[in-house]
């Protein structure tokens, strides 16, 4: 094996080759087509460099290693093959943007509805501060009227005491009416019994003359 490696002129390499476009080359046992065939190698397959020379370079595909033709290799692979990256590519590239335009559908969606979300908030806030207001103003009202009832209270209280004060006052004008209305028939009394007496004595009087 190395007189043969020497011979050929052939270099050592750990490199990646290709088939190139033609439909299928052989891999055989040996550098020579009298060698058997151990596979067929189809148009863009990977291979492994193992031993390069002029004519035939030896290549491991997969688990087989064997032989193959140095001028069906190439560095890149063939257009076939790259033609099928590029498809490859493309409908890798078409599902990213169909996944896209739905992400992008999807935030759209999401935009509209926080949109509708943020004005439902901005209403319920509107409420909640009218609302608010008017609790204000009840408590204020409230207020009015806590001090509107301690003014009425005050007031009733007041017109009660009036109304004893009245009510003491009339109670006196009537014991004051009574006691002179009393005093009148009293008064009548003994200027009565007294004009009796008078003219009682008058007589007595006249009688003795």
């Amino acid at each position: 094996m190395a007189i043969a490696m020497a011979g050929s002129g052939v270099a050592l390499a750990q490199t990646t080759a290709y088939v190139t476009d033609a439909l299928e080359i052989t891999l055989r046992s040996g550098q020579g087509n009298d060698y058997r065939i151990l596979r067929l190698l189809e148009s863009g397959t990977e291979l492994e460099v193992l031993q390069r020379g002029d004519t035939w370079t030896r290549v491991r595909a997969g688990n087989d290693e064997g032989w193959v033709r140095s001028v069906y290799l190439q560095a890149e692979p063939g257009a076939a093959a790259r033609l099928e990256q590029v498809v490859d590519a493309r409908d890798a590239l078409r599902d990213e943007n169909r996944e896209l335009t739905d992400q992008v559908a999807n935030l759209e969606s999401r935009v509209e509805t926080l949109g509708n979300e943020n004005e439902q908030l901005r209403e319920d806030n509107q409420r909640m501060t009218e609302r608010l207001q008017e609790a204000d103003e009840g408590l204020a009202l409230a207020d009015e009227n806590q001090a509107l009832r301690k003014q009425v209270l005050d007031l009733e209280r007041q017109v009660n005491d009036l109304s004893r004060e009245a009510n003491r006052a009339a109670d006196q004008e009537s014991r004051d009416w009574f006691i002179a209305g009393a005093g009148v028939i009293v008064f009548g009394m003994l200027l009565g019994i007294l004009v009796t007496r008078i003219r009682w004595r008058r007589r007595s009087n006249w009688s003795e003359l």
